[in-house]
Order: C-alpha cells, then sequence, then structure tokens
C-alpha cells in the first residue's frame, strides 16, 4: 500500500515557474560507471562513466526543458567534514583508476551540453547543492535536486523537490520524503545521525539502525529532544546505547548536514539554460566514439552553404559535361530502387566536381517534374564519354556499386581512382564505413539518411516515388560527400603508408570483383528441388524421432518448450542461463554437451542443422536467380572485416558448410553450362605456411618444404610417441591445436574442442611452444609491438588498431590478444588471395572467368577443353602470387558442378 501511495505522488507534475535543476554531479557519474560496462573509446580508454552521465543528462533536459541548470562535483582533497572526522569516508576504496581518467570528460560533457559545472575546496557536492538552494529560494526560484541520494532528502521544503532520475524518475516533495523515508524532510538529518553510514564512516549510535532510528525521531520529534530524554526509551538497547555514543551522535549530524553556506556566488544568468555548444559537443563526442550522439550537434544540409542543383535540359547536361572535362575529376553515385547492384534500376546519377556542388540527373522518376526534359538515351549520348575516359579521375563512395549499376545501363565506368569506403576501411578495418558515418567523423556533417527519405519497413518507399526537388539534397550528398572526403582521407591514408596496399590490391581488386559479380554462378534449380525434398523427409523424421524421445509434440523451434522438455520433463542438468530472463539456456553450445549424455539433444542440433540449410540454400536459391542472366550474382563485400577477408551476401555463398553431407551436396547445385567445367583452386593450408614465413620458424619451414604432413609433425611435438591415441585421433588433436593457436584460444576453450581437461589443454600449448619455440617468440614479439604501436599489421602492411592491448579490462585485453594474433596472419592470407586474384583476373583468356571465391578458394568457369591449360593458369598466378620462404601449394580439382570440382 505505501509503495502503491510513492508510486502515484510520484506523479506530481512540476511547478511552471522558473525552475533551477542542480544535479548531484558525483554521484550521478558513480552511478553510471556501475551501471555500464566495458564500454572504451577509439583510443581503448573506458567511456563508461561518461557515456552513462551524458545519457543521463541529454534526457533530463529533453525531457525538462530547465530554465536554470547547474551540475555539483566533488574535488579531491580534504574537506571540512575530514576536519571534523579525520576517519570520515577513510573506509571507501580509492576512486577506479578507469573512472579517474573520466571525471575530466564528465566535466567538460556537462559544459559542452551547456551545464555549468560547480565546485568548491573543503566542500562536497551536497554542500554546493544546499547553498545554491538556500539562494535560489531567496530569489523566488523553484528548485530541483537531481539526485539518487537519500542525504539530499533533509532539503527538500516548499519549493524544493528531488528528482531520481534512476528511480523510475520520481519525484519526492515533503509527502514524498515522508512516504519514502517515513520521517518528516527536517527530520531526515537526525535519523541519518542515529543510523549512521559504514560506507563513509559516520559513526551513527551503536545498535540502531534505520528503522530504529526513524521510529526514535518520529516518537521524540529530534535528535536534540531524544538525547535530553534518552531515559525515556523503552528499549534498553537503545537507551544504553544512547547514553554512551550521544556524543557519537551529535558529531554525526554535524556530518550529515549539508551545508548551506558555501562562499560561492550565485550568478542567475550564468546557470541560465542556453542549449549545448554544438562544436564542443561534437569535438568531446567524436573522440569519445558517441557516434549515436553526433547527429545531434553536427551542421545539416539546411544550414550549409552548397550549389545543388537538378540537370533537366540537354544544355544543362552538356555545361556539366564540359566542366567535369575542364576539371578532370568528376565524383559519381549512382541512385538505384534497391540494393543489390545486379538487380536495380537506375533512378538518377548524381555529379560532383568539387566541394559544395554537384547536379542530379533524374532518369526513373515515376512522377518526373514537368521541367524535365531528359531522356536516358539523351544522358547516355552525352555522358558516356567522360564516364569512360580514363583520364578523368572517377571518385565516389562504393564505386562498385555504382559502376556495376550503371554498366548494366549502357553507362560503364572507367577510370576509378578514389573510393572513399576502400580507403576508410583501410585506415580503420575495425570501424564503419557508411558515408553518413565518415561525414561525421572526417566533416563534422550531418547527412541526410535514406530512411528519412524513403521510409522505414514495409512502407518504405521506392527513390522512384520520391519527388525530384525533395530528393535533391539527398542525391547531391551522395557524390559531394566523397569528393570532400576524399581530400580529408587521401593524406591519411599516405601519411600510414597504406596508399601502396590501396594502389596495389584494393583498388583493382573493385574491378576484379564487380566482374566476378556481373559474371554470377549457374545453379540447377533442378538438383536443389531434389535435394529440398530428401532434406524435408529427413526432417520430417528427425521430427518423429525427437517427439518419440520427448514422449510428446512440441514446437522444436521454441525454446522456452524445448527448455521444458529438456530440463524439467527429461530432468537434464541445466548448463548456462539466457541474459536476460535467467532461463535456461537451449543455444547450440549447449546441446552440444547435453547430446553427449542424451540422445533427444543430439537429434535436436541434426533437426536444426537440417531446416537451416534447407531454409537458406535449398528453398531460397532458386528465388534468387536474376530472370534477365538465369544466374545468381551474389555481392562480394570488400570492407567488412577486420581481417582483410572478403566476405559474400545477397546471399552469402561463403557459408555453405563443407564438412557436412547435406553442404557437400548443395555445392552440387553449383553447374557449368554445357561445354563448360568449374575449376576449384584452393590454397592448401596456407595460414599455417604465412605462420611459417612470418614467424621463421625452420622446422615448420622445413616440414613444408618437404611437403610433409604439419599436423603430424604437430603431433610428433605436443603428443609425444607413447601418447597411446590412434594415428587419426593424433592427427585430428594436432589440427585442432595448430589452428586453434592462429585464432589465439585458450587452454578452457581448446580442452573442450580435443575433449581433454583444461590443464591437459595447457600442457599440449607448452609442449607446442617448447616444439616450435620461434611461433612462441613470434606471438610475443606481435603483442608487444601491437601494445606499443596500438595496432598490428599484415605483411602487406594492412592495419588493425587493437587498443584494447593495453586495456585494464581484463577480459577486453585478452579479446584484444587473440585478434593481434590472428591478424597478421589471417590477414595476410587474405592479402595473398586478393593479390592473386587480380593477378588471374588478367591472365586468363578471354573465354574463362572467374566467378566465386570463398576464403582460400577460388572457382573459375572454363571451356571443357580449355580446362588443363586454365588450370595450369590458375596454379601458377596463385602459387607465385608472392615470394616466400615456404612454398605455397594449390589443389585443383575440375567438375561440371562445384561438388565434383571440389573433390
Amino acid at each position: 500500500h505505501q509503495l502503491l501511495k510513492l508510486v502515484l505522488h510520484s506523479k506530481r507534475t512540476m511547478p511552471t515557474s522558473e525552475t533551477l535543476f542542480l544535479i548531484d554531479g558525483t554521484a550521478q557519474m558513480y552511478r553510471a560507471y556501475h551501471a555500464i560496462r566495458d564500454l572504451t573509446g577509439p583510443d581503448g580508454k573506458s567511456t563508461n562513466a561518461v557515456f552513462g552521465f551524458v545519457t543521463m543528462l541529454r534526457k533530463l533536459i529533453n525531457d525538462h526543458r530547465p530554465p536554470l541548470i547547474a551540475a555539483a562535483f566533488d574535488l579531491r582533497g580534504p574537506t571540512f567534514r575530514t576536519e571534523i572526522a579525520a576517519d570520515y569516508k577513510a573506509n571507501r576504496p580509492p576512486m577506479p583508476d578507469d573512472l579517474s581518467e573520466q571525471v575530466a570528460w564528465v566535466h567538460e560533457a556537462c559544459e559542452a551540453l551547456g551545464v555549468p559545472v560547480l565546485t568548491h575546496e573543503k566542500f562536497e557536492a551536497d554542500d554546493v547543492i544546499g547553498t545554491l538552494t538556500k539562494k535560489a529560494l531567496e530569489k523566488n526560484l523553484e528548485v530541483v535536486i537531481v539526485t539518487g541520494d537519500k542525504d539530499f532528502f533533509q532539503l527538500v521544503q516548499p519549493h524544493v523537490q528531488i528528482f531520481n532520475p534512476r528511480d523510475q524518475g520520481r519525484w519526492y516533495d515533503a509527502d514524498g520524503v515522508k512516504l519514502k523515508f517515513g520521517v518528516n524532510p527536517n527530520q531526515v538529518v537526525d535519523v541519518l545521525a542515529l543510523m549512521g553510514d559504514a560506507v563513509d564512516n559516520v559513526k551513527g549510535v551503536p545498535g540502531i539502525g534505520e528503522k530504529g532510528a526513524r521510529e526514535l525521531i518520529t516518537k521524540f520529534g529530534s535528535l536534540n529532544n531524544l538525547l535530553k530524554h534518552s531515559e525515556d526509551v523503552e528499549k534498553t538497547r537503545y537507551r544504553n546505547a544512547l547514553a554512551q555514543h550521544g556524543e557519537d551522535a551529535n558529531v554525526s549530524r554535524d556530518l550529515v548536514t549539508i551545508r548551506t553556506d558555501v562562499p560561492i556566488p550565485f550568478d542567475q544568468d550564468t546557470l541560465r539554460y542556453q542549449g549545448p555548444i554544438a562544436e564542443r559537443c561534437y569535438s568531446l563526442f567524436s573522440s569519445l566514439g558517441f557516434r549515436k550522439l553526433l547527429p545531434d550537434y553536427a551542421p545539416t544540409a539546411a544550414v550549409v552553404e552548397k550549389d545543388y542543383e537538378v540537370v533537366r535540359t540537354e544544355s544543362s547536361l552538356s555545361t556539366l559535361v564540359e566542366s567535369i572535362n575542364n576539371v578532370g575529376r568528376v565524383s559519381i553515385a549512382a541512385l538505384t530502387d534497391k540494393q543489390p547492384p545486379m538487380q536495380a534500376e537506375l533512378v538518377g546519377l548524381s555529379l560532383s566536381i568539387g566541394s559544395g556542388h554537384a547536379r542530379y540527373i533524374p532518369l526513373a522518376h515515376r512522377a518526373l517534374d514537368t521541367g524535365s526534359t531528359l531522356s536516358i538515351q539523351a544522358v547516355r549520348a552525352l555522358i558516356a564519354k567522360p564516364l569512360t575516359n580514363q583520364k578523368i579521375s572517377k571518385i565516389g563512395h562504393d564505386l562498385k556499386h555504382s559502376s556495376l549499376v550503371l554498366g548494366r545501363h549502357n553507362l560503364p565506368v572507367e577510370g576509378i581512382t578514389t573510393d572513399t569506403l576502400l580507403i576508410n576501411y583501410l585506415l580503420d578495418v575495425t570501424g564503419k564505413h557508411d558515408l553518413g558515418g565518415l561525414a561525421l567523423d572526417h566533416l563534422g556533417y550531418n547527412a541526410i539518411e535514406l530512411e528519412s527519405v524513403v521510409g522505414k519497413g514495409t512502407k518504405a518507399l521506392s527513390l522512384a516515388d520520391i519527388p525530384i526537388e525533395a530528393l535533391l539534397d539527398f542525391a547531391g550528398e551522395q557524390s559531394d560527400l566523397p569528393i570532400q572526403l576524399a581530400e580529408q582521407l587521401i593524406p591519411e591514408l599516405k601519411a600510414q603508408e597504406l596508399n601502396n596496399l590501396y594502389q596495389e590490391i584494393e583498388l583493382p581488386l573493385l574491378s576484379v570483383l564487380a566482374d566476378l559479380e556481373r559474371k554470377g554462378v549457374q545453379i540447377d534449380t533442378t538438383v536443389l528441388a531434389r535435394q529440398a525434398t530428401a532434406v524435408q523427409a529427413r526432417l520430417n523424421q528427425a521430427q518423429k524421432d525427437i517427439f518419440r524421445l520427448a514422449g510428446e509434440s512440441f514446437n522444436i523451434n521454441s525454446p522456452k518448450q524445448l527448455a521444458v522438455i529438456l530440463f524439467d520433463k527429461l530432468e537434464l542438468p541445466t548448463l548456462k542461463k539466457t541474459g536476460k530472463t535467467k532461463t535456461a539456456s537451449t543455444a547450440v553450445s549447449v546441446l552440444e554437451e547435453l547430446a553427449l549424455i542424451h540422445e533427444l539433444p543430439k537429434k535436436v542440433l541434426e533437426w536444426r542443422s537440417l531446416q537451416k540449410l534447407k531454409g537458406t540454400y535449398l528453398d531460397a536459391l532458386p528465388q534468387l536467380v536474376n530472370s534477365k542472366t538465369g544466374r545468381i550474382h551474389t555481392s562480394f563485400n570488400q570492407a567488412v572485416t577486420a581481417t582483410g577477408r572478403l566476405s559474400s551476401s545477397e546471399p552469402n555463398l561463403q557459408n555453405i558448410p563443407i564438412r557436412t553431407e547435406v553442404g557437400r551436396e548443395i555445392r552440387s547445385g553449383f553447374t557449368a553450362p554445357p561445354g563448360m567445367v568449374l575449376i576449384s583452386a584452393d590454397y592448401s593450408q596456407i595460414e599455417l605456411r604465412v605462420l611459417a614465413h612470418l614467424s621463421g620458424d625452420e622446422q615448420l619451414k622445413r616440414a613444408f618444404a618437404k611437403n610433409e604432413d604439419i599436423h603430424e609433425q604437430t603431433a610428433e611435438k605436443v603428443f609425444g610417441q607413447d601418447s597411446g591415441l590412434d594415428s587419426q585421433e593424433l592427427r585430428r588433436r594436432a589440427k585442432i591445436i595448430n589452428y586453434a593457436l592462429l585464432y589465439g584460444k585458450t587452454a578452457f576453450t581448446l580442452s573442450k574442442d580435443i575433449g581433454v581437461t583444461p590443464q591437459e589443454a595447457q600442457a599440449f600449448i607448452d609442449a607446442y611452444f617448447e616444439g616450435f619455440p620461434a611461433i612462441k617468440t613470434f606471438i610475443a614479439d606481435t603483442l608487444e609491438a601491437g601494445r606499443a604501436d596500438g595496432a598490428v599489421n599484415t605483411l602487406f602492411g594492412r592495419r588493425r588498431k587493437i587498443p584494447e592491448l593495453t586495456s585494464r579490462n581484463g577480459q577486453l585485453r585478452n579479446r584484444g590478444e587473440r585478434e593481434a594474433v590472428n591478424m597478421p596472419i589471417q590477414g595476410t592470407a587474405a592479402d595473398i588471395l586478393k593479390w592473386a586474384m587480380i593477378k588471374l583476373h588478367a591472365a586468363l583468356p578471354s573465354a574463362a572467368k572467374m566467378i566465386l571465391t570463398v576464403h582460400d578458394e577460388l572457382v573459375v568457369e572454363a571451356p571443357e577443353q580449355d580446362a588443363a591449360i586454365v588450370s595450369d593458369i590458375v596454379r601458377t598466378q596463385m602459387e607465385q602470387a608472392v615470394e616466400f620462404s615456404v612454398p605455397l601449394t594449390v589443389d585443383i580439382g575440375i567438375g561440371h558442378n562445384w561438388k565434383e570440382a571440389k573433390g
């Protein structure tokens, strides 16, 4: 009943007269620090307290629009309270280091957001707030104290309220304090003095807790009256305690009383809220990595000076073409009705020749303005020449997408020199590379988001349905921003010595990948349909088996229903609980462990795997066949992974499992046309070969030079000759260890992989490093260099920043170490494959085309009669892609479908 009364009471609205909001800054900062964990900025330093504080402050300002506002903070050093009691707060641990380094940022955030920071030597934030409250009342102002600290209840009186943003946003006036704390505000200090505070070393009266203190003060009215009539206290324990420690109560009252006489000025004009200082907010939040906050403080198209126009006539287009020819460069952006470039229709073309300049050529708006007279034929006749002129530099963001779309509309693009997507990817492989994000980070500009133009979700419109004038600013930014970004990013690319990597690998690869996507891969829908039927039969049988083992039918896709069967009905052990609901987890890792002791979870894993393969590939792939080409055209992502590896999407053709029977069968649906074959070329153990080269380990190098089985070598080093395990199991474990160390796995993880105790796994790791000492040295040197530089590099100079290497957070630091070890190895392997693709693309005869790349594998489609010749070219280009201290070898297979070729 009391709680309900408090909730209802806390819904009171604030007075409408002029109000001063006073924030208990130190307390709110500590609350933010403990509420948010593991948040770091670009430099690896903790930012959790700042982010939590800023979030609270922004919400406070947005929700309440305070006319007057300030934040008070504690200062380091002694206060008048330590003069009263030298051990005051002596029990408190020192401020954590990762919070201490955030204090200055919290202060800066306040001031940037327009909130003055107030402190005073020898006084705490409470006293500063108490004094400002008193002075505000003298000026007939309303006061709201923003805090979660109950000590401030003593300041509540007419025209003074407490607002606790963490306690469901509750307000406390005098009645609210009585409901919450049990006494009137003017009695709060006396209750606090009696009960004491162990955290702050406020002694109080031993034996009298919060409940007893409230009862005594309620009965006697005040501490003075209680001490005066302590012999009248009914409970003997309380009476004796008061007799012995009455003076302690008086001292405690001095410590918990908030002072209202701090010599601090009260300037109403200084406290008046004027709004955030956008430049300071942007600079601070950008440096701290608070990207989501940046749009609120950056200028937009509505306020900047710019020259954006719609090109509506041939005369205007001719003038634009002349300007492009004169300048010798142009930034281009194709605006489309959908994302996949091999399906997208060209809605319009945005062109820019300089910063702040853009021209938009509408081509397929469904409701063209009456003033537009251009046809696609007229545009093609005028613009095609500068687009194909290699002497005119082409600039843009994600030019692979634009060039594919334009090429499909008979507007081929040549002379690409500057792709800001790829450049930024090299500068920060772990960052985000969207155009709007780069504009925020490098130009301090808030670009228009596509969703704000077309809408969200199922209600989103096509760009073709947006009126031209309404689209102009968005369209203009698409070509204008890349040309501005190029001026910022190219010098940085050169300064970080990444220009060669860009010019020699990433930029040439753009055109290679565009050709792969344009060509696509043929699939046999009949084969996939037959497989889908077979898999469905297996799913049906697996479902019957699951229901039989469970003793009832249920929704296998429901984690909740599955958990009831596993843990309630079958009484299997609960190994893990979900984060939010704390219910028993049915994740794959849990089911894998349970499968060792019961058949049902094993069947569920089988069922899930089959269902995923059927839905993701067997059912979905036939729906993705391009109606015009009859082939599937995946998109190869050049700027996604942190190690430089290529990825694939729409559809993802790199995740088809190779270790399962069904996964291998799916590859048989990827076929060559009549008279053609597929050639699969896969680097053999390339990451281990890269490790041998980078570490210089002589034993590894010798094994590869002699074409010996590296896993057998590892087995001998780790397990010895008298392990008692058969040769196949030895090799399996050795292979796991070889690759586990590449990915920085711990003994605990390795133990689960090979089925031994963590102690045994650690012994295997130790034995591995004893057998290959140069690898241990390589790892140690890599980590040392990474900590010193904040980044690690591949052999080709690709760079990954890993600030977590020096994090105070052990979990983050361990993750950073794993990433630091893996990056030079996997990243170098990725670079080798990219370089091989570039060389092979140039070397292949015109009738043969690369059509797929999957991790370390390339798939080429070639005439059947030329298969041997093309295979030799593929092998030569891949094996001789780089000069290495160990041989690079390629496994080649030829077949009429991918499964046959893969072997």
